[in-house]
């Protein structure tokens, strides 16, 4: 893609800390129509959290998140969804005589 269509999803400067621990430390990412983003990090490095963020499990303790250029918050999984954003949990607990689809 060249970048030049607007995103559709925007999170920008976004932070979470649990207690003394900062899960995600002011991470902005763009997401344009018809991009594949994959997130790559260690263990621990909040990838799970900032898609948690995105997807109205946690509230970001900071930082914006914008949806189709306007601003977003969202105060669970439901209010998300009826925004359009939908999860796929990384998840061990599949069932071994369904396919991959009928496991979603």
């Amino acid at each position: 893609m060249t970048g030049s269509a607007p995103p559709i999803l925007s999170a920008v400067e976004l932070y979470k800390h649990f207690g003394g621990l900062v899960a995600v430390d002011h991470v902005s990412l763009e997401v344009r129509a018809g991009e594949v983003v994959g997130l790559l990090g260690d263990n621990g490095a909040g990838k799970s959290t900032l898609i948690k963020m995105i997807a109205g499990v946690y509230e970001p303790d900071g930082g914006r998140l914008l949806l189709n250029g306007r601003d977003a918050s969202f105060s669970s999984p439901q209010e998300a969804r009826d925004a359009g954003i939908e999860t796929i949990y990384q998840d061990l607990a599949l069932c071994e005589n369904l396919d991959a689809g009928a496991n979603i």
